[in-house]
């Protein structure tokens, strides 16, 4: 007897199922539902429809009749799954034009993503110029809009909202994003980093508005959108809501699966539901999850790629089986790369998990090649064995290979030991001899062995007053990248001279440019008997994370000849 497969929803996830299955079984009657009219579409490119650096014809990675003659699939667009009866195996079905059916299936994959989760404050049906964006045709109707839109305000500075901000600002527009945390990406990034980031976006023009929320948003109907932030009415003629995603799973539910806490479906390595005969990928399922002890919800498109795979391969009778994902990502702000991979300092301090944090700046390429630019990195691991938890970077260039490494590394349950010893390509366009991930675990293995004293921003902010604060770098430097009130220069190469007579009142922390120098001192000062710790970060992390203050601290620069 012929198999029935039965998938929900046509895009990532449910096309990459019904493509592997046909692989697998070319005798297969393999159905696929979908309740748009697009399906396989690019969703992670919607963002940059919006400045037409991705064409709308090229968001199709392929078209309906294009798959269907592929891969002999029965492709029904316009088509709503609005119930499952796991028993009989069937799911009843509403087409485009309204007629009622029920379709029998050996086994049902549910694929039906996620929608984007609106503040209930918000109205969209009712409001003309106020869009979210998770379609084809949302990324469209917002285009056409564009055109004649001057001020645009984004709600959100999650992933999706910091790139539609990008694009309607590269599309020629005034843009104001409103955050309601205190920090960008506050799923994915530290605060410290974060900062980095919100600087670049102020100096790339965007009105960036922290601490921010939109408490109504109203339409006079003049082509306007009145928004209303900290009782203060604001007006825009396009919004766009980003402020995040929830997964849509009423159709599972109908069927009695098992949910996540997240509300995704709970599935196992092999994307089983609790239910026989259904499965569940992509957006709408919780996998198994390296960084949360358990299943954990990860919205993201590499995964949910795999996701399909392997519930084809089970399907099949494929012996085969999900990693569990350690949520890698990244984003293009502007000039700048944001990787993230594996747990962040907030997921392991929820879990009550002991880590260390090191941060360290590194060019992506040997510094005497033309072109380089300084890479930040934040590495959290264990701080007894070295185990690696997870990573961020920020950077212009050489983020992804990075982060793919690190990724790489946490998946294998690596060590900064291990990292300190990769191979890794070089040659000065592209790396250093001691690559940045290198640098990273020398850094790690170094704190590990109790060979580097470190202090961290927090400890150092608290004590610093009390203590004596030393900065290793020349009065040059100092005076060109800025200081540390109350503190003193001390360069490293004149620091055995002081320390000879030296006796300092309270702690000793030293600090330099990204914590190398400062690093160096501590191990001098040991020598001479002063216990010393060194910033992690150095003088960058303390930038970024006192802002202006710092700019205080820094000798004006040389008048350009037009200034003159």
């Amino acid at each position: 007897m012929t198999p029935q497969y039965v998938i929900v929803g046509g895009n990532a996830a449910g096309m990459s199922t019904a493509t592997r299955l046909r692989r697998l079984d070319e005798a297969a009657e393999i159905i696929v539902l979908e309740q748009g009219e697009h399906v396989s579409y690019a969703s992670c490119g919607l963002p940059y429809h919006l400045s037409d650096t991705v064409p709308e014809e090229h968001l199709a990675v392929m078209g309906v009749e294009q798959l269907s003659a592929a891969f002999d699939l029965d492709i029904r667009t316009g088509v709503t799954a609005t119930e499952i009866d796991p028993d009989a195996r069937t799911v009843s079905v509403v087409d485009a034009d309204g007629e009622s059916m029920t379709i029998a299936y050996d086994d049902l994959v549910v694929a039906t993503g996620a929608e984007p989760l609106v503040p209930p404050m918000f109205d969209l049906d009712e409001l003309e110029h106020c869009h979210t964006l998770r379609t084809v045709s949302d990324a469209t109707g917002i285009r056409e809009e564009v055109a004649d839109a001057e001020r645009a305000l984004v709600i959100g500075g999650g992933y999706i909202g910091l790139e539609v901000a990008e694009n309607l600002h590269e599309a020629g527009h005034d843009v104001v994003v409103a955050e309601l945390l205190d920090q960008v990406m506050p799923n994915t990034l530290g605060p410290e980093l974060a900062a980095m980031v919100e600087s670049h976006l102020r100096e790339q023009g965007i009105d960036l508005r922290l601490e921010t929320g939109v408490d109504d948003l109203t339409e006079p109907g003049d082509g306007t959108v009145v928004a209303t932030m900290d009782d203060t009415d604001h007006t825009f003629d396009l919004v766009v809501v980003a402020t995040g995603v929830t997964p849509r799973t009423e159709l599972a539910e109908s069927a009695g699966v098992e949910l996540h806490d997240s509300g995704a479906i709970t599935v196992d390595e092999r994307m089983q539901t609790s239910v026989a005969a259904i499965h569940a990928v992509g957006d709408a399922a919780a996998p198994p999850a390296a960084r949360a002890d358990g299943n954990a919800w990860v919205p993201l498109g590499g995964p949910a790629n795999r996701m399909g795979r392997v519930a084809a391969n089970d399907i099949a009778g494929h012996d085969d089986q999900l990693d569990p994902v350690l949520d890698t990502a990244i984003a293009k702000v502007f000039d700048l790369d944001v990787g993230t991979v594996g747990d962040t300092a907030a997921t392991l301090e929820e879990r009550g998990q002991a880590f260390e944090a090191v941060y360290t700046s590194q060019p992506d390429h040997a510094e005497y090649y033309p072109g380089a630019t300084e890479i930040q990195f934040k590495l959290l691991f264990d701080p007894d064995d070295g185990t690696l938890f997870g990573a961020q970077a920020i950077g212009e260039d050489g983020v992804d290979k990075r982060t793919d490494v690190l990724a790489t590394a946490i998946a294998h349950e690596d060590t900064v030991f291990d990292i300190r010893d990769y191979d890794l390509a070089y040659a000065p366009p592209y790396s250093a001899a001691k690559d940045p991930i290198n640098m990273l675990g020398m850094i790690g293995a170094n704190v590990v062995e109790g060979v580097a004293d470190i202090v961290h921003l927090d400890e150092f902010l608290d004590h610093k007053d009390d203590a004596t604060v030393i900065d290793t770098r020349p009065p040059e430097m100092r005076e060109a990248q800025g200081w540390i009130d109350g503190d003193e220069n001390v360069p490293l190469g004149e620091l055995r001279e002081w320390a000879t007579d030296a006796d300092p009142d309270g702690e000793v922390f030293t600090y330099c440019k990204i914590g190398k120098s400062s690093y160096m001192a501590t191990r001098v000062l040991a020598e001479h008997g002063i216990e010393a710790r060194s910033l992690t970060g150095g003088y960058y992390r303390y930038e970024a994370a006192a802002g202006n203050d710092a700019d205080d601290n820094k000798a004006d620069p040389e008048p350009t000849p037009a200034e003159q």
